[in-house]
């Protein structure tokens, strides 16, 4: 592990002094080290994972759009090494399809653990919902306690370890397949006040969003974020990750909470049936980490004066 953190030392260095075509040298001499290539986990090239990504932001720096897209593609464990968690039986599927018959319950859940201060997006959410007839629902520490979370030892585990945000990853889907509802990340802002969830989805079954980024998922190449999740209480795609999560922790051990109980084994649990995909407009804008919350405020004025044109989400991380 110590060469892989060298090489990786030695490539942003001359990254950074715009020299990417000796970069490139160097991530590709690691190649034939073979103590880099024993450390895991590996992506479905057969590379570290952060050799990997130390590619990726090389060929990012070239702007060469075609290795780009490839390494973006790959970044993800090998496809075969989860592939059994996408099969059903007859039944699931019919409990599934059945699951996405039923009504979304009018509630925005959000999770804040840890020390920092609360967002203001959590506030803003709160408002929101009282403007719309929405009940809201902000989870600290001590409330996932009521939910009986404390007993899962991935949960414990990740919160000793200081790991939040794959905690938050494991809250989520207990709070969905418990209460179902609206699940929000708090780097989520509401874009407007004068419309909610309801004027952009049918309210029942399993909503989601894509990521514009595809990925090679041995089924597929559609990723979903996990950042925004709707469903009825019960669904088989929150519960089919509560039972996933304990083993695939095991089978990718010391992988990003992305690939582990993130987007990526959320994308696999969730298209074992029918989802309802929301239209990427959903999101109304990406503003820059930390903009002052006078400028969010603007930008949300904007949306409003739009109207329909535009979406209901603000893409803004506050800290």
């Amino acid at each position: 592990m110590e060469k892989l953190r060298q090489v990786l030392a030695a490539a942003a260095s001359l990254r950074d002094a715009g020299e990417n075509e000796r970069a490139w040298q160097v991530l590709e001499a690691a190649k034939q080290d073979t103590g880099v290539m024993a450390v895991q986990p590996h992506t479905a090239l057969g590379l570290p994972r952060k050799l990997h990504a130390a590619m990726l932001r090389t060929a990012k720096r070239d702007g060469n759009a075609l290795l780009k897209i490839a390494y973006q593609y790959h970044l993800v464990p090998d496809p075969a090494l989860l592939a059994d968690l996408t099969k059903v039986s007859p039944d699931d599927r019919r409990a599934i399809v059945a699951a996405n018959q039923q009504a979304i319950p009018r509630i925005i859940h959000q999770i804040w653990i840890g020390e920092r201060p609360v967002p203001e997006a959590t506030r803003a959410w709160a408002s929101h919902a009282a403007s719309n007839g929405y009940q809201y629902k902000l989870w600290r520490e001590a409330d996932l306690q009521t939910l009986g979370i404390d007993v899962l030892p991935e949960f414990n585990d990740m919160l000793a370890a200081g790991d939040y945000p794959g905690a938050v990853d494991v809250a989520r889907y207990v709070i969905l397949a418990r209460e179902g509802g609206i699940y929000l990340d708090c780097d989520w802002y509401p874009a407007r006040m004068d419309r909610s969830f309801d004027a952009f989805m049918s309210m029942a079954g399993l909503t989601a969003m894509a990521e514009p980024v595809p990925r090679n998922l041995g089924w597929g190449s559609m990723l979903l974020y996990n950042s925004f999740i709707a469903a009825p209480a019960g669904h088989p795609a929150m519960t089919g990750m509560i039972e996933a999560i304990p083993d695939v922790l095991k089978r990718l051990a010391d992988a990003p909470a992305w690939w582990s109980t993130g987007p990526l084994l959320f994308t696999l649990i969730a298209r074992r049936g029918p989802i309802q995909l929301l239209d990427p407009a959903f999101v109304a804008a990406s503003l820059k980490a930390q903009t002052p919350l006078a400028d969010i405020r603007a930008a949300c004025q904007a949306a409003e004066a739009a109207g329909g044109a535009n979406g209901l989400l603000m893409d803004w991380k506050e800290w």
